[in-house]
């Protein structure tokens, strides 16, 4: 029995015994088949033959024959106006004011680089006005007798600083830790219920927050801690207050406006998407707003840049993206509002693509000649939104919600913009630029000035120890 491989270019006979007595028939293989292939590896071992790969020539072109790339025309759609590189603007550091600059709370932060402010100093120096001047609906003024709205809403800014999630242990630690009343710059006899605190925090109102956040991003931008050249967009995944599994009666979750969120074939949970615009240069957020978790990347980043654009925000030069919202819908949107969409392409995608990185594309069809070269650089600014989400997790806690519906998610997560931009203007506020990416910053609260302990100092029974000193 004789085996017989028939390779392209030569031909193996792999004789028998038998073939020589007389007894002679032939096995035939087809190399150029793999079952056949892995049949004759599994006879004998190996495939018989070596072999060679061709190593590639590399050829030197002369200096009179030009290169293929001078033949090639590439038409990306350029803007009207000609375009120019984003540069960095310098900071404009408000002045300090006259009774902080001679504490020695400010005198500390400016000598040493560890000192990281107090709680306290976010309600100093940061205006409150929206609140105060707010004009309350019928219910309303029936629940904010006792505390006002901007009360509660500097109790929510202290929470999330604090890094406390639930409302429970936030009420506990307001009346049994000594001095953190006093950093909220609240009166304790203020201090709401437990059972009263969820509807005061509920009422404050969505459309309330947005348009105080929007505020905060107006005042970042006087500061130059917003310019809106580069913008970078990005989705997280919030979380809600429910159970992951359907009810087997209604055939819905307890939450009727969440979904179900999957990432590469994971289940993560149910609840909602952080749909954000954040400008490239602090990393701080300029637009927010909630999807249901179980709604397409390109339907959200369509609805969430053309509702960016109507509120006529300086134009911007780039938009940063990951590949969730890459179609043609989304570069066209994109591109006919003069933005440059870096967004990243699928890998199937082979018209107009380039490889920029490991498992990185990028469509230069929407794409001006001139940054071309530059796409690696601005490609590494999209980092940049990441760092802007971990804080939630890490810092804040806020990666899951306290309550159910859409409403509460998109108060979540306008609280956790305020109290961001909040940090970023008080350090801009005492000239420490290094404290406007540290969530940890504006923390800690003094115990030693509980209202208290003043009390007692104030008190006739320690005046003469005082006057002896």
């Amino acid at each position: 029995m004789a085996y017989i491989m028939i390779w392209k270019m030569k031909i193996l006979i792999q004789s028998q015994i038998d073939d020589y007595i007389g007894n002679s028939f032939g096995i035939f293989f087809d190399m150029t088949d793999s079952t056949h292939r892995r049949l004759y590896k599994k006879l004998f071992g190996s495939m018989g033959i070596k072999i060679y790969k061709k190593r590639n020539k590399i050829v030197e072109l002369p200096k009179e024959q030009t290169i293929l790339d001078q033949y090639v025309e590439f038409f990306p759609k350029t803007a009207s106006k000609m375009f120019k590189m984003p540069y960095r603007t310098k900071l404009k550091y408000p002045e300090i004011p006259a009774w902080f600059a001679k504490s020695t709370e400010c005198e500390a932060l400016k000598a040493y680089k560890k000192s990281k402010g107090y709680l306290k100093h976010i309600f100093q120096l940061n205006s409150l006005d929206f609140w105060e001047n707010l004009l309350l609906n019928s219910t309303q003024s029936s629940l904010y007798t006792d505390i006002s709205i901007a009360d509660v809403f500097k109790l929510e800014m202290a929470r999330y600083k604090r890094g406390v999630s639930s409302y429970t242990k936030w009420i506990d630690d307001l009346k049994h830790i000594p001095g953190l009343i006093d950093a909220v710059q609240i009166n304790p006899k203020r201090i709401p219920d437990e059972s009263r605190y969820g509807k005061l925090v509920h009422n404050l109102g969505s459309n309330n927050i947005r348009n105080y956040f929007f505020e905060l991003v107006k005042e970042c931008a006087g500061y130059n801690l917003i310019d809106y050249q580069i913008i970078i967009w990005d989705g997280r995944f919030l979380r809600s207050f429910c159970a992951n599994n359907e009810n087997k009666k209604l055939k819905a979750f307890s939450d009727r406006d969440a979904g179900k969120y999957k990432h590469i074939g994971k289940f993560f949970g149910v609840g909602y998407i952080d749909s954000s615009m954040v400008c490239s240069k602090y990393n701080l957020s300029v637009y927010y707003d909630s999807y249901p978790a179980n709604r397409n990347d390109n339907i959200i980043f369509r609805n969430s840049f053309s509702d960016y654009l109507t509120y006529n925000f300086p134009a911007s030069k780039i938009l940063l993206s990951d590949a969730g919202p890459y179609s043609n819908q989304s570069l066209e949107l994109v591109r006919s509002a003069n933005i440059i969409p870096l967004i990243f392409a699928r890998k199937n995608i082979k018209k107009y693509v380039i490889r920029v990185a490991d498992r990185k594309y990028i469509n230069i069809k929407y794409v001006i000649p001139e940054i071309i070269p530059h796409l690696t650089k601005f490609l590494n600014l999209r980092t940049g939104i990441k760092r802007n989400y971990s804080p939630a997790k890490v810092c804040y806690h806020t990666d899951r919600m306290n309550n159910r519906g859409i409403e509460n998610s998109k108060m979540s997560i306008g609280k956790l913009k305020c109290i961001e931009l909040l940090t970023a203007l008080t350090a801009i506020k005492v000239h420490r630029p290094d404290l406007i990416n540290k969530p940890t910053a504006f923390r800690k609260y003094r115990p030693e000035f509980m209202t208290e302990n003043l009390e007692i100092i104030s008190s006739d029974k320690f005046l003469p120890v005082f006057n002896a000193f």
